[in-house]
């Protein structure tokens, strides 16, 4: 069992360890912070989180207007067939689920199972799963990321 500490310092260490590992993009796109990612749209979040159980790549829409959230989750529906070409596999898309704070939210996710924060022999493994959806989301969002700014307006 890991202390508070510990568990601070491990999670601190992987995700630094994951920001120096991106660093090979920084020539293609310039610096890009793929933990903290900016869709400059208020409410859209692009997550990576890794637990004891799994990694889950996912992006989020938590506007607090339901109308608003399923506009743009509607318009990511439309753009389906790109999107999961984009990060190069089939995501799960859930129109309407409730966070820890019992808020709705939509959710369009992947998940890696059987990978560990607490086992470095898996960083290697999620630091490729995560490489490869963001790198693509981010190409996504390059090319229709626009259109979202847009709804917002």
């Amino acid at each position: 069992m890991y202390t508070k500490e510990e568990k601070k310092n491990i999670n601190t260490e992987f995700w630094n360890s994951f920001g120096v590992y991106m660093k090979k993009h920084n020539k293609q796109y310039g610096r890009i912070r793929w933990v903290n990612y900016r869709t400059n749209i208020k409410d859209l979040y692009f997550r990576l989180n890794i637990t004891q159980q799994k990694a889950v790549f996912s992006i989020e829409l938590q506007h607090s207007d339901d109308g608003i959230r399923e506009l743009f989750y509607e318009q990511f529906v439309e753009l389906k067939t790109v999107l999961n070409a984009s990060v190069g596999k089939e995501l799960i898309w859930e129109d309407i689920k409730f966070n820890q704070f019992n808020h709705p939210v939509s959710c369009i996710y992947q998940e890696l199972p059987n990978v560990s924060i607490y086992n470095k022999e898996d960083w290697q493994t999620a630091f490729q799963f995560f490489e490869k959806r963001m790198v693509g989301l981010h190409d996504f969002w390059i090319e229709f990321g626009e259109i979202f700014k847009q709804l917002e307006e």
